[in-house]
């Protein structure tokens, strides 16, 4: 009893967005202020963008639609959000995969869990995982499936070095990341599963759509996919 009160009292819980030290008893990582923060109820049904004109799909989609692709995610890669995500990746506060995935499940993933079968963590590269100790996707992967029961399956893997998705250009992305994702564990899936890719920030979606191509050429075909992550970029 004595230790968890100094150890209280030296380290205390901080909020996962803002660090705002949390108030005991302890039951949420993020403070009530970050949490209203949360993208707006009204969202694009596909891509996941606010829009505000309460229809499925934005005019964006129904113009160019995302193949089988969902995607949803908590905040907009700014500000505090972006900081909090960089914390997570760089700092190796790794508890901070159990909040994200508590605002998964109080915003959207109590709804969708009715219908996903599997949790697939989008893989990172080995220099970055040695670099980092862990994968961050896999971590928040985890926490998800511990709180849903919905398995998770880690069969993918890179198997070559390339830039960051960061640091490329929209139109370079996909040319980026070709090739550089493969089946790691060949797991006897159902057909016509539906899938969510796990990860920390969705920027155009090259990334999982490689994912998608991957899984589908090698394992099973996909009949409806979703992106979860934690921040996405508008």
């Amino acid at each position: 009893m004595l230790k968890a009160i100094l150890k209280e009292m030296i380290c205390p819980d901080k909020c996962i967005i803002c660090s705002k030290i949390l108030e005991s008893p302890i039951e949420s990582l993020t403070c009530n202020q970050c949490k209203v923060q949360l993208l707006e109820r009204d969202i694009c049904n596909r891509c996941g963008k606010p829009y505000a004109f309460h229809e499925e799909t934005c005019i964006y989609c129904n113009e160019e639609p995302l193949r089988l692709l969902r995607v949803r995610a908590l905040f907009p890669y700014r500000d505090l959000y972006k900081e909090s995500v960089q914390r997570w990746k760089y700092t190796g506060i790794r508890k901070y995969a159990k909040g994200y995935s508590e605002l998964m499940i109080e915003s959207w993933m109590e709804e969708l869990k009715r219908e996903l079968d599997v949790l697939v963590p989008i893989p990172i590269s080995k220099k970055r995982y040695q670099k980092r100790g862990f994968n961050q996707a896999l971590d928040l992967a985890n926490e998800l499936s511990y709180k849903t029961g919905i398995p998770v399956y880690d069969v993918l893997e890179r198997c070559k070095e390339t830039k960051p998705q960061s640091s490329c250009k929209k139109e370079e992305r996909a040319t980026n990341i070709k090739g550089a994702i493969k089946v790691k564990e060949v797991v006897p899936f159902n057909e016509g599963i539906t899938i969510a890719f796990i990860d920390d920030i969705y920027t155009t979606g090259s990334t999982v759509r490689e994912c998608m191509r991957v899984l589908e050429e090698e394992v099973v075909k996909i009949n409806k996919a979703y992106i979860l992550t934690v921040c996405l970029a508008l």
